[in-house]
């Protein structure tokens, strides 16, 4: 029989397959055509009927030999494998780049929808909760979601650029970089360094460098697109109010005014947050709403003095000599709002000089107080001399001998009764609710101009109070509507008594309230340890300051005294303070959605340039019919190839220096990896 060999050679390109039937058939020539000769490749359809009849003969033209039907049905298995093969890998290889210019795509049209939103502000609208809980997740998710996405761009542009240069004819060398670059951002621009020795490859080392210091870019930038912001936002909260004013049911004459006065003198020490609800002689509402911010609107109430001097005319006095202290008082009818004059005889021992004490104030009609006062004061004569009243300061001499009657020496001292008419406004007041200050009062407090001292004049309207002591319950019944005296007459004294002579009926105490009141117009009052008796008046007087601080410094003890009693509570000898309710406008920090427009403008740009490079560097792949037998270029595959082509087998065997420099300039020689691989 004769030999007779069976091939089928198809050729596309550069691509070349060719299958050995040989062993189907005996004494089948295996002969190769030479060391590394070319192999004579012709495509299909150039082949004429006549020659492919005489390379192929069928089974009758086989001498001597019977038609085998077993031949045909193997020799069309293994066609039709190959025809399945070749589709498949050309489906895969479409997969592979429609798969990667969809996500691409999508990365840049993602960026283009963050873009319209940041221009049209609808990412503001989405509000977060007010605690921030979402500021962690919405970066470490915007990370994450980056660096997921930038990892399979990588790999599918790698993939492709891969074989991509395993199908064309190139250099080895510059197979080795464009392989090598792949490696990492170092690597890449370690290639791009070496390119100076080889130009072939720049462009694909410039693309794969820009490529990955795009994927860097993006990656930095994708921290910052989206982020929350924060914002301030009022919002209306009910909150419970305290009030430092008593209610109409507290018994005024009932509260322990000796503990209350012993520590008004002592509230400016106190910082201003601890003193929440009293500001100067006004008296708010303070609130409980724990975490709020802004502002509040709570009543409040300020007091308000109009003092003059009282006429001789309407008050006097007329000291009996000799008579421990005992003289006649006379009381006009301007005075007490009655009809007719009043006189009854009492004890009064006028203050020292410089000094003041409270005055009968229970013969002035409702919320009145008196003050007499041996200071000088600015007015003028006709004045001084309707306002006068002449008091006799009694001294007597130390004695000397064992004679006990010691001489009583009596001097004029001039003093004037001093009235003030308490009112109070009740108001609207805005509240710090952090700091719990007053901030502003609605209406404004009125302020006593700056004039000098005039004459008193009874109150004119109804000048009723809701906090008088409701009759029939306060201890001193008669007296429920002057409480506010109390303080001054039966508060806190001082354990030093003044006196005139050895005579306790010529000696009088000073309360505590009264030494602050004098130190807050100015009257400094200091006792010597053993000094209860002090010399006769002398000297010239001091002047008694402005009537404006007269009043106002007035004003501010009785406030102080009201907040005193609402802090202690009944239980302390206070009053309990009523609650309320009021709206707090306090701002609340919230977060909305910010779409930044530098990091997006990054990440859109190298969205856009990656989207480029992935076109050119994949460019052409979809159209290969074969595909490359190896899928990467690691140490394993670099062995296979080594071992099947003779080319590198000996051009490795002809570099005795494995250093970089020496294995890339032997490289430098062309070679299709492809077409060696299936001669």
């Amino acid at each position: 029989m004769g030999a007779a060999s069976y091939k089928l050679i198809s050729h596309g390109g550069s691509d070349c397959i060719l299958f050995m039937f040989s062993s189907l058939l005996p004494n089948v020539d295996t002969k190769p055509q030479g060391n590394h000769d070319p192999i004579s490749l012709q495509p299909i359809g150039n082949i004429s009927s006549s020659s492919a009849h005489e390379r192929t003969p069928t089974n009758a033209q086989l001498p001597g030999s019977n038609t085998n039907p077993i031949l045909d049905s193997a020799t069309a298995n293994v066609l039709n494998s190959l025809l399945s093969t070749q589709k498949s890998h050309k489906s895969t290889k479409s997969a592979w780049v429609i798969l990667c210019m969809l996500m691409h795509g999508s990365l840049v049209l993602l960026h283009l929808i963050l873009l319209a939103l940041s221009i049209s502000g609808v990412e503001h609208r989405l509000v977060t909760s007010e605690n921030g809980a979402w500021i962690p997740p919405l970066g470490a998710s915007t990370e994450a979601f980056y660096a997921l996405y930038s990892t399979i761009l990588v790999y599918l542009v790698q993939r492709l650029t891969l074989y991509r240069n395993l199908i064309q004819r190139q250099q080895l060398t510059i197979l080795h970089d464009n392989v090598n670059a792949w490696s990492g951002l170092g690597s890449a621009l370690q290639c791009f360094w070496r390119q100076s020795s080889t130009t072939g490859s720049l462009w694909w080392i410039t693309s794969i460098t820009t490529y990955l210091g795009c994927v860097f870019a993006l990656h930095v930038a994708s921290s910052s697109i989206l982020q929350l912001q924060t914002f301030s936002e009022t919002t209306n909260i009910s909150a419970t109010t305290l009030s430092h004013w008593p209610g109409p049911n507290v018994d005024m004459m009932g509260l322990q005014w000796h503990t209350i006065s012993a520590i008004v003198p002592s509230l400016g020490h106190f910082t201003s947050s601890l003193n929440a609800g009293l500001s100067g002689a006004t008296l708010y509402d303070t609130v409980q709403a724990d975490g709020a911010t802004g502002n509040a609107t709570v009543e409040a109430t300020t007091f308000r003095a109009e003092c003059g001097l009282v006429r001789n005319s309407e008050l006097s006095y007329t000291p009996r000599l000799n008579a421990n202290q005992f003289g006649d008082a006379v009381v006009g009818p301007q005075v007490s709002g009655l009809e007719h004059t009043l006189n009854w005889p009492g004890r009064l021992v006028p203050p020292y000089q410089d000094q003041l004490s409270s005055g009968p104030s229970t013969a002035f009609p409702g919320p009145t107080i008196a003050f007499l006062i041996s200071t000088s004061i600015d007015i003028d004569d006709s004045l001084r001399s309707e306002t006068v009243q002449h008091m006799n300061w009694e001294y007597q001499q130390v004695v000397l001998s064992d004679n006990p009657q010691t001489p009583i020496i009596s001097t004029m001292l001039d003093a004037h009764y001093i009235a003030c008419n308490i009112y109070v406004e009740h108001q609207t007041a805005t509240v710090d609710m952090e700091t719990g200050q007053l901030l502003a009062l609605s209406p404004p407090p009125v302020l006593s101009p700056h004039s000098n001292w005039k004459a008193w004049t009874a109150p004119k309207g109804n000048n009723t109070w809701d906090i008088w002591s409701p009759p029939g319950i306060g201890q001193y019944n008669h007296l429920h509507e002057k409480w506010l005296v109390y303080p001054f007459n039966s508060g806190a004294a001082h354990p030093v008594k003044i006196c005139m002579t050895q005579s306790s009926a010529t000696c009088y105490g000073i309360s505590l309230l009264e030494l602050y009141f004098m130190k807050e117009i100015g009257l400094e009052v200091v006792f010597d340890e053993q000094a209860s008796r002090p010399p006769p008046p002398s000297g010239p007087k001091k002047v008694l300051c402005g009537r404006r601080q007269f009043e106002s410094s007035l004003a501010k003890i009785f406030a102080s005294l009201l907040w005193t009693g609402a802090k202690l509570g009944s239980d302390a000898g206070g009053f309990d303070r009523t609650l309320g309710n009021t709206v707090v406008s306090r701002q609340v920090t919230k977060w909305h959605l910010s779409i930044n427009s530098w990091p997006l403008a990054v990440a859109l740009t190298t969205s856009l340039i990656m989207l480029a490079l992935s076109i050119w560097m994949s460019g052409g792949i979809h159209r290969q019919k074969n595909r490359p037998p190896i899928d990467s270029a690691g140490v394993l595959q670099i062995i296979w190839l080594t071992n099947r082509l003779h080319v590198l087998k000996d051009l490795m065997n002809e570099v005795d220096d494995p250093r970089e420099d020496v294995l890339r300039s032997a490289g430098v020689l062309e070679v299709d990896l492809l077409q060696e691989l299936n001669s």
